[in-house]
């Protein structure tokens, strides 16, 4: 297990320092598929079994694929590896994928909506447990499952898997991207991260899928703009320092110390986005990571934003921009707009105090 003592945290971040001077991944996500027994109204990348086929480059990798991914990607330095989806208990291999990583050596984190974690699945993270498992939490009761997740009995098998995680003594996080259907049940589910005592991480956090999803993130979202956040999000963003980077690259967090795996096999420094094609399969994965290095380092905004007025106080990011306005390279007006509206609320808002 990851020693967490301020020791331990010290050290983490000194081998992150020499990675990142080292350009040496340590940190990794492989997204077993797309496949989930959801269907959120948000999610970027869930597709249903019949349309795997139409997405991306067609197919899931096997398990065989995944852990030779496994094998050159601890080859390369990865310490720490995130397996993600959809929900990667519905890849058909899930058992052979897990027990193989886990004994390479890895700190495996699982994300799942947990729906799905009885018998012998509970026996292998008994024996091969994760450094922590992520469960996605969208409600507090069946009702606001149906609204978000589309299911039946959604809350009810999330709680029996959650419940059967921590009798048997499994380290939890819950997450929750909140969306109309649920943001009246904030304190609810709050109450429950509380009572089970587990820790919490929460976001409005929406974005439009570029990769494929039937989402319904652009009416489902709670705008940015809403006036219930906008004024708390300009604040923060108007008391940071000015934002000097020309180079976007250097704002992602997994810059030159992470990469990505989709479910198709394209090696990319952000699931959200859909490029590069930068395929691994049956590749060297050391190639791939130096050609994802210079993609990523390639990059630059847009060309209207190096003289954009309020370039030092915009806080947008490559996947954030891209998500907005329909790939990598491209700015919508509508999403600068907005953005601004934001950033100018504080001075609007102090004028009309004056007057």
């Amino acid at each position: 297990m990851m020693n967490r003592t301020p020791f331990g945290m010290v050290k983490m971040a000194q081998m992150h320092h020499r990675a990142y001077e080292n350009a040496t991944p340590i940190q990794a996500t492989f997204e077993l598929t797309p496949r989930c027994g959801f269907n959120c109204r948000m999610c970027y990348v869930h597709l249903p079994p019949e349309r795997i086929s139409y997405v991306g480059d067609g197919r899931e990798l096997t398990g065989e694929e995944w852990l030779e991914l496994g094998r050159q990607a601890a080859d390369m330095g990865v310490l720490e590896l995130c397996i993600t989806g959809g929900d990667p208990i519905c890849h058909p291999d899930f058992p052979a994928i897990w027990t193989g990583l886990a004994q390479m050596g890895f700190r495996l984190t699982l994300q799942t909506n947990a729906s799905q974690l009885t018998g012998d699945l509970l026996d292998l993270l008994d024996e091969y447990p994760p450094e922590m498992v992520k469960i996605t939490l969208y409600g507090s009761n069946d009702q606001v499952y149906r609204e978000v997740c589309r299911v039946k009995r959604g809350f009810t098998r999330v709680d029996a898997g959650i419940q059967a995680l921590k009798e048997r003594g499994h380290a939890i996080q819950l997450v929750t991207t909140f969306i109309q259907q649920n943001r009246e049940d904030a304190q609810s589910i709050a109450a429950y991260a509380k009572s089970n005592e587990l820790p919490w991480y929460y976001s409005a956090a929406c974005y439009p899928s570029l990769r494929g999803a039937d989402s319904e993130a652009e009416t489902c979202a709670i705008p940015m703009w809403d006036e219930t956040g906008a004024e708390e999000l300009s604040k923060l963003w108007n008391s940071m320092k000015p934002a000097s980077e020309d180079i976007p690259a250097k704002l992602c967090s997994g810059y030159r110390t992470a990469f990505n795996i989709s479910w198709d096999g394209n090696m990319r420094f952000c699931l959200f986005l859909n490029e590069p094609n930068l395929s691994v399969v049956g590749r060297d994965l050391k190639e791939c990571w130096q050609e994802l290095l210079d993609f990523w380092e390639g990059l630059r905004w847009p060309e209207e934003c190096y003289t954009c007025d309020y370039r030092t106080r915009c806080r947008k990011c490559l996947a954030h921009l891209a998500c907005f306005s329909g790939g990598l390279g491209r700015l919508s007006r509508t999403y600068c707009e907005k953005m601004k509206r934001i950033m100018d609320l504080p001075q609007k808002q102090g004028g009309e105090k004056e007057h």
